[in-house]
């Protein structure tokens, strides 16, 4: 099975910022000489910052692409899973069949001969809710996120482990791991939420009407868990 970084992974969710622009320079009195300064048959000053034409003093942000202040390279931080490639791009996952390429996040992967600990685990099923139970059909992708839990039981942060398993019938079986994280350092401990998404399209970072969702707190170690899958998407 592959390992997949979620939506965090999406699923959650994950978070938007808004930048306040700088408000520009006040227009000046006069920009330009005194035409009657400038010696007959000569020419206006040069320029010293070269590239043959005179900065747009008039606008601080002449030049800089203020629709994207992260330009340059850094994530986009509008979009959690910015450089995550939920698609199972062959090689991102040290693990195997595809998964996020943690690097372009600035975040090191883990080494893939790191002792796992077997305590650290969690499996059980995916079970579909009556009321969702003709809103699921047999090869269709289902993502996996474990995150930590808050104190309200809801996720939160970065996925401790992600996967990716194919939906065959009520009942599927599922385990995640440390061996599916996707962040060095990363544990599987304590209080923490099992998310599941079926997913129509098998873009785990998009969401759209007919998916399924569901989600259930548990304490690592745990065994034999029912996740239901019932919430519907409008």
């Amino acid at each position: 099975m592959g390992r997949y970084l979620a939506i965090a992974i999406a699923l959650s969710a994950a978070a938007c910022s808004k930048k306040k622009q700088d408000e520009g320079l006040p227009p000046a009195q006069e920009w330009s000489a005194d035409p009657s300064a400038i010696p007959q048959g000569g020419s206006a000053p040069a320029n010293p910052h070269g590239g043959g034409e005179a900065p747009d003093m008039t606008n601080p942000h002449a030049g800089v692409d203020m629709t994207n202040p992260h330009a340059g390279g850094t994530p986009d931080m509008t979009n959690p899973h910015a450089g995550v490639d939920m698609g199972g791009a062959a090689g991102a996952n040290p693990h195997g069949a595809g998964g996020a390429d943690v690097s372009q996040l600035g975040l090191p992967p883990p080494d893939p001969s790191r002792p796992i600990d077997p305590t650290h685990h969690v499996n059980g099923v995916l079970k579909i809710h009556p009321k969702a139970k003709d809103r699921v059909k047999p090869g269709t992708a289902v993502f996996l996120v474990v995150k930590r839990a808050d104190d309200s039981g809801q996720p939160t942060g970065t996925p401790l482990a992600v996967e990716k398993v194919t939906w065959e019938k009520d009942g599927q079986p599922f385990e995640l791991s440390e061996k599916q994280a996707m962040i060095a350092g990363t544990q599987l401990t304590g209080d923490v939420v099992v998310i599941a998404h079926y997913d129509q399209d098998g873009d785990a970072i998009s969401k759209q009407p007919g998916d399924v969702m569901g989600q259930i707190k548990v304490k690592i170690p745990a065994d034999n868990v029912n996740l239901f899958l019932d919430d519907v998407l409008q």
